[in-house]
């Protein structure tokens, strides 16, 4: 008996051990990948100390921000520091989204202005810059910021940015945003139903079904309003999408409906005001905005905050003037 549990407990260590050495290997190997991007220095700084992540321990590394990037096709991030004694250190954060719409929906999650000098889109905060190209998302991280990390960050940055030999394509459902009034920096591409509300809460669930099959993207045109733009797999999953924007926001009862979460109640019996111009539904609601909905074969497009009823139909009319 004791010879059996001798042989299962020296078994149980070598494929501990195997196991751990296929770990260390497939690390190494998703390493190599991003390594290649990252030079070794840059001025006077050295490359200190290099950690990998994968989907299975990412929030490890960023706790409570992991959902933002795992909703996006993470893959791994290769976390490098550079060390420079009397300078900040410079961490470097390079993200393999798998796809290029997905670096970019990571990208404009949070962009304000825009900026194209790194990568195809880039943000420059005060110690903190973002870019992203091709199918990654970078972020280079000195602080406090010094002139002479600065200059090492926008040094690096375009280290990096030639490194990835490729640009990336933009999602495809950009192409049908109207272009007159858009202002570019607000538009938010995603594939999940709680990155449209943390950009413009509309409901809890899941009305619209956005998912990775159904992308969204979401813009501002100013004196217009906010526009929401889904592409579904099938005509009837657009149809769907409408039948459940017409009930969440007319519901006689329903105090679900919000606009920038101002709650939607109406007194027992009554309605919003809804109208159909030319196959656009439009809809007044309590706080005297408007809101509006239209098909258009496969795509689901909604107006928020729109100041008038004309100006809500006539956002929505330019939406289709864009398809093939």
């Amino acid at each position: 008996m004791n010879n059996l549990k001798d042989f299962l407990l020296i078994l149980l260590i070598i494929m501990n051990f195997i196991f751990l050495s296929w770990r260390t290997v497939m690390t190494i190997e998703s390493d190599l990948g991003l390594t290649v991007l990252l030079p070794v220095s840059v001025d006077g700084w050295q490359k200190t100390e290099d950690q990998f992540y994968d989907r299975g321990n990412l929030y490890e590394y960023i706790n409570g921000g992991a959902e933002l990037y795992l909703s996006y096709g993470f893959q791994g991030v290769l976390n490098r520091t550079y060390s420079w004694a009397g300078q900040p250190s410079i961490v470097v954060d390079l993200f393999d989204m798998k796809e290029s719409a997905n670096a970019f929906g990571v990208f404009c999650h949070t962009r304000e202005v825009m900026d194209n000098t790194f990568g195809q889109g880039s943000q420059y905060y005060p110690g903190l810059l973002t870019f992203w190209k091709d199918r990654y998302y970078v972020s280079i991280l000195s602080s406090p910021e010094t002139p002479e990390s600065k200059e090492a960050v926008q040094r690096l940055a375009r280290k990096i940015e030639k490194a990835i030999k490729q640009s990336g394509s933009l999602p495809d459902i950009l192409n049908y945003l109207p272009r007159k009034n858009l202002k570019e920096e607000s538009i938010r591409y995603f594939t999940h139903s709680a990155w449209l509300n943390s950009y413009f809460f509309i409901a809890d669930e899941n009305i619209f079904q956005i998912s990775e099959e159904a992308p969204a993207v979401l813009a501002r045109y100013p004196g217009q309003g906010t526009l929401l733009l889904v592409q579904y797999p099938e005509s009837s999953q657009a149809q769907e999408a409408y039948n459940a924007f017409e009930k969440y926001f007319t519901s006689p009862n329903t105090s679900r409906g919000t606009v920038r979460d101002v709650p939607v109640s109406h007194p027992a019996g009554e309605a919003p005001v809804v109208r159909s111009l030319v196959g656009i539904k439009i809809i007044k609601l309590e706080d005297d905005s408007w809101a509006g909905a239209r098909l258009y074969e496969r795509q689901f497009t909604a107006v928020f905050q729109g100041h008038s009823e004309e100006e809500v139909a006539a956002l929505m009319a330019e939406v289709p003037k864009n398809f093939p």
